[in-house]
Formats: structure tokens, C-alpha cells, sequence
């Protein structure tokens, strides 16, 4: 009898172990989405700006990790950058996700603040809760974009 409660109990734990060891190894696995796919458009005074540097950064706050991608500009002044994602088996712990965000338009030795934002989500169009298309007119002065959006701010409309 107590051996028989003894091997139930065994089983009961090996069943726990594995379901436990299913559900972290899919949260583990799950790519953590650092920076959502962009796309966008640069003009000034409404002219398509080719050849302009797109430099993307993000510092994620939970490793103190930063990453960094580029494009350049199309003769339409057309941009993209693809999703930058990360694993960490530290995510299998409680945190709040906190990932700064920046989106830099280099031509020549000018800059412009393109995207300035701190996402707190790992989630793929996390930032706006849709894909991120941008209008940039390097005319503007940086704001918050729209201003009745308090979280986005540089030189691009959010489309």
C-alpha cells in the first residue's frame, strides 16, 4: 500500500517536472522581440531624400545589451529594417521588459531624430500595437508623433 502511494507520488512529480519543463522551454525558446520590423519613407520639403543613413539602436535593459543595424535610402527615399530579436533563459524570470529604442537619419554630418521610444513588451508590433511605418520630413522639428501620443517622438509621422 505505502509503496503503491510512494510510486504515484514518484509519477506525480515526473509528470510536474515535465509539464513544468515544457511550459519554460516554450517561454525560453519564444523569440523576444527587441525592435519590430520598420519601414518608411524620408522627404524634405517633399522631396524624396536618397542615399540617407537609417541607423537603428536598441539597448535592452534586462541584459544591458545593445545592438545596431543600418540602411540606406532608396531613390525613393524609401527605407526598411527587419525585426531584431534575442533569447535569454533569464526571461524565464519575473521582470518588467524595458527595451530603449532609436531610429538616427544621417546625410553628410547632419542628424535627425527619427524614433526615440522605450517599449515594454516583447511582443512583434509592440510598439504602436501595429506595424511601424514611418513618414519622416526632415523639415519638422522632433516631437512627440502624433502629439496626442506621449511615447514616440522624432521627425517621423506615424503612419
Amino acid at each position: 500500500m505505502a509503496a503503491g502511494r510512494s510510486r504515484r507520488r514518484y509519477l506525480i512529480v515526473i509528470v510536474a517536472a515535465v509539464a513544468l519543463f515544457a511550459v519554460l522551454q516554450g517561454r525560453v525558446m519564444a523569440a523576444m522581440v527587441m525592435f519590430s520590423a520598420v519601414d518608411g519613407t524620408i522627404t524634405n520639403n517633399g522631396v524624396p531624400v536618397a542615399g540617407a543613413r537609417v541607423e537603428r539602436e536598441f539597448l535592452w535593459s534586462m541584459k544591458r545589451e545593445t545592438g545596431t543595424d543600418s540602411t540606406v535610402t532608396d531613390a525613393r527615399g524609401h527605407f526598411t529594417l527587419p525585426v531584431i530579436t534575442r533569447r535569454s533563459l533569464m526571461a524565464i524570470f519575473p521582470h518588467e521588459p524595458v527595451v530603449r529604442q532609436s531610429i538616427v537619419i544621417q546625410i553628410g554630418d547632419a542628424s535627425y531624430k527619427a524614433w526615440m521610444y522605450f517599449k515594454r513588451n516583447y511582443d512583434d508590433n509592440g510598439e504602436l500595437g501595429r506595424p511601424i511605418h514611418l513618414s519622416c520630413r526632415l523639415e519638422t522639428e522632433p516631437a512627440k508623433r502624433p502629439a496626442s501620443y506621449d511615447s514616440v517622438f522624432g521627425v517621423c509621422d506615424l503612419g
